[in-house]
């Protein structure tokens, strides 16, 4: 179901659909697919059940025509065996038109092997072999789910087949000819009638079923759009800090089950409040959006996160890196934001500090401590003159193990 059918589909709704068929191509193929999925494919048991029961009234042939049982026998094999055949391809095919015609060619075949022994049988006095008739348009009219004017077709064919064999024959009085053929047509129509309730009912069901599945990707769709929102800072495009304390947590639980590493960045813009208060807070948001963009662009890996984590400060988060590739994608993001040129009212260009942590987790480890170690190489960045990027090891008083 897609959206591109959803106007087809309400139109349909208001103007009906009586002779049961959508006037857009697109709308009746998609309809064609359904029906022949969730419905016709689902009656082949049925049938199989039908040819069954056929095949085994042979021994009714036995008691009332035994004198002609092997040509019945003959008959009703012949009738039988390429049906199965057929009801093997529709089960396991793919739908096409040709399958609702092999089913009507098998109904209107049944019927005429059962029509060719009430008049066999009817030349032996047993008139009530013409019966079997009624249980075919039955199983036509409704347990093999034709579409209607496939079962209308071939229930015309299968009375006017019946008519022949017995009515132009004269095989049967026609006091008995006509109220068997009286009760045929009664059964045809209540059982067309039904098929076309069904199949009026099946096609409303259908374009109900596509308008709420429409409005169902809808809300889907306007859930991730209010998710992405709700995750993303509004000035700068990255995640937010709220969105980076959820990942930050998933990412340090997997770091610690697979003994992997997991580093953090912070990063921070340089002299950035003298820059705001000498060139203004609109010049500042450009300065912002301009260094987000080049962290996105700078950081390649699918699973590393990017988030401004406030004011001119940013955080991303790697994992599964070691501490010298941590520290070399450090200095390659310092670099590309320091040839963006952008001019500091204070001198020189707009250029950023890292300060980078690096841990493999263990279960007595804090969390937070590793965001707190990035953060002192930050601002241990800073008080060695900036623009470069630090690490924890470099710390005065810490070990190599931070």
């Amino acid at each position: 179901m897609t959206q591109h059918l959803e106007k087809e589909a309400s139109e349909a709704l208001d103007k009906g659909f009586s002779r049961l068929k959508f006037d857009h191509p697109k709308l009746e193929r998609a309809f064609e697919r359904h029906y022949f999925a969730q419905f016709f494919q689902k009656a082949v048991p049925s049938l199989a059940v039908g040819l069954v029961l056929y095949f085994s009234f042979m021994f009714g042939d036995k008691m009332m025509i035994p004198e002609l049982f092997e040509e019945s026998l003959m008959l009703r094999a012949t009738v039988a065996i390429p049906s199965v055949f057929a009801l093997l391809v529709i089960k396991w095919g793919n739908e096409s038109r040709w399958q609702y015609f092999s089913i009507c060619a098998m109904f209107c075949a049944v019927n005429a092997s059962i029509s060719l022994l009430g008049y066999w049988a009817a030349l032996q006095g047993q008139h009530y072999y013409q019966s079997g008739t009624l249980l075919v348009i039955m199983l036509c009219c409704t347990l093999a789910r034709l579409p209607f004017w496939f079962a209308f077709s071939t229930t015309c064919i299968m009375l006017i087949t019946y008519g022949l064999a017995i009515g132009a024959t004269n095989a049967s009085p026609p006091d008995i000819f006509l109220n068997n053929l009286l009760v045929f047509c009664g059964v045809a129509f209540l059982g067309l009638v039904s098929n076309y309730q069904h199949n009026f009912d099946v096609r409303k069901d259908f374009l109900q079923s596509l308008l709420l599945n429409v409005e169902k990707e809808r809300l889907t769709l306007d859930k991730r759009k209010f998710q992405h929102i709700s995750n993303t800072d509004g000035l700068s495009g990255l995640y937010n800090r709220r969105f980076l304390d959820q990942r930050y947590e998933q990412e340090w639980t997997s770091a610690l089950q697979l003994n992997n590493s997991l580093s953090v960045m912070m990063i921070d813009i340089d002299r950035f409040k003298l820059f705001n208060d000498n060139a203004g807070h609109q010049s500042g948001d450009q300065v912002i959006t301009q260094v987000a963009t080049t962290l996105k662009s700078s950081v390649r890996r699918t699973q590393d996160l990017v988030a401004r984590y406030g004011g001119e400060e940013f955080i991303i988060l790697c994992p599964s890196i070691t501490k010298e590739r941590a520290q070399e994608m450090g200095e390659n993001i310092r670099h590309d934001i320091e040839m963006l040129n952008i001019k500091h009212p204070e001198g020189g260009v707009v250029t950023v500090s890292i300060g980078i942590a690096s841990v493999i987790p263990e279960k007595d480890m804090q969390p937070s401590k590793l965001q707190k170690h990035a953060d002192d190489a930050l601002y241990f960045a800073k008080q060695q003159g900036r623009n470069q990027v630090r690490t924890a090891d470099e710390l005065p008083n810490k070990n190599s193990s931070h």
